[in-house]
């Protein structure tokens, strides 16, 4: 019996010599298609089968495995190829959508800001690294580790200057009540996935930014700015520091990311 679902395509490799297996995420969580014979310029599912691709997928069970039949494009982000940086960082989105996501559960949140994400990246000029921040906290609170951002956790103090946050504690000291622990160990004294506390310095803004992120509506996850680019370079480095160690993985799209983007005091999106 043929069954259909929308999803978006996260990732796609190769089976055999003209076969891929799609790692699709749809609102029930991932599901994994074997598609047959789509590596060939004949195959009719040969422009469906890509990855970043939004559409309505037909597909059957057969032995334990489900096999693509066919199905339709609702709408691609295939241009995304034309810019490297934009690739990859899509890659890098699409990556971690891949590693908080399971099969059969409700996935109907990440997949609309995975999309939006995407859609962001490809239609708009919102700077990449507000984008990418965003995303990170996001799929942080979706995996059930979202941070305690809200106020200091030793005065409960909201508005001060700059904060320490905790990153694996996950939350936050002001200025002053940090200059009374002793024992305070900076991020950059540590190793990049949390042998010991790591309390990252981040700006006011920064934080409310992170703030927003946690507590928004999905739809409108990407609707705030940072023009300061302190601010930014704070808020980029709190979501990815804050995400990596609570995954504890790095990833090859974002060191790839990495290499190829525009450093924020040059970069124009």
């Amino acid at each position: 019996m043929k069954k259909t679902v929308d999803g978006l395509i996260l990732r796609e490799s190769i089976v055999g010599e003209s076969d891929k297996l799609l790692t699709v995420l749809t609102a029930q969580g991932k599901i994994y298609l074997r598609a047959k014979g789509v590596r060939s310029i004949k195959s009719k599912n040969l422009s469906l089968c890509r990855a970043f691709n939004y559409g309505n997928f037909e597909y059957y069970e057969k032995n334990g495995m489900c096999w693509l039949s066919g199905g339709s494009s609702h709408s691609s982000f295939f241009a995304l190829g034309g810019d490297v940086v934009d690739f990859a960082l899509a890659a890098y989105i699409c990556d971690v959508a891949v590693e908080i996501t399971g099969e059969e559960t409700d996935s109907q949140d990440i997949l609309r800001v995975t999309l939006n994400s995407l859609y962001a990246i490809d239609k708009t000029q919102k700077n990449r690294e507000l984008i990418k921040g965003a995303f990170e906290l996001y799929a942080a609170a979706h995996s059930g580790f979202a941070p305690e951002l809200d106020r200091c956790r030793k005065c409960a103090e909201e508005r001060a200057e700059s904060f320490f946050v905790d990153i694996m504690n996950g939350n936050c000291l002001c200025e002053r009540c940090l200059s009374e622990l002793s024992r305070a160990v900076l991020e950059n004294e540590v190793d990049r996935y949390a042998a010991r506390n790591i309390l990252l310095p981040v700006s006011a803004s920064a934080i409310t930014a992170a703030r927003y992120v946690l507590f928004a509506d999905p739809a409108r996850l990407f609707a705030f700015e940072l023009t300061d680019k302190k601010d930014l370079s704070d808020f980029s480095r709190l979501a990815e520091t804050y995400l990596l160690n609570h995954l504890e993985r790095g990833f090859d799209t974002l060191d790839f990311y990495k290499s190829v983007q525009k450093p924020l005091d040059t970069e124009e999106k």
